[in-house]
């Protein structure tokens, strides 16, 4: 069965575009840091969203309201326009067998991992876990660190 969803045209960048993942944002209004990263890049960079990453950050609320208002900020970001096969989502997980890391990131992280690397985004956090898929890799992941 074919889709008949059509593919958004990839826009034109002139930064890297950024996956901010959910580290990010959980420690941004406690981290003078991590805003501050937050402030320089929002003008000049494009964000994108993809599914596993607007869960995590939706399941973070601790109320109807507070989830209702987490998802209307993620629908302010442009989604993902390219999504990762299961391959690709599984060849990340599989370099982390390959390189004795086997538990060093989380399902969901090698998932959101291969939505960047599809999409050619960075992936903004602030846990150590896309380091390790940087590691692992070779590079493929490509990640900013940004210590809370």
């Amino acid at each position: 069965m074919r889709s008949t969803h059509r593919h958004r045209p990839r826009p034109t960048r002139t930064r890297d575009d950024l996956l901010v993942d959910n580290s990010v944002w959980q420690k941004a209004g406690r981290s003078l840091r991590i805003a501050e990263r937050l402030r320089e890049i929002s003008p000049g960079h494009l964000i994108i969203t993809c599914p596993p990453q607007v869960l995590e950050y939706c399941h973070s609320a601790r109320s109807p309201e507070e989830y209702l208002q987490f998802r209307d900020d993620m629908d302010g970001f442009l989604p993902a326009w390219e999504h990762p096969s299961q391959q690709q989502a599984l060849d990340i997980q599989h370099a982390l067998w390959q390189n004795g890391m086997v538990r060093a990131a989380a399902a969901f992280d090698c998932l959101i991992a291969a939505y960047a690397v599809v999409n050619d985004a960075v992936i903004l956090n602030s846990n150590r876990d896309f380091g390790h898929l940087q590691a692992a890799t070779d590079g493929q992941v490509r990640q900013e660190y940004v210590a809370a």
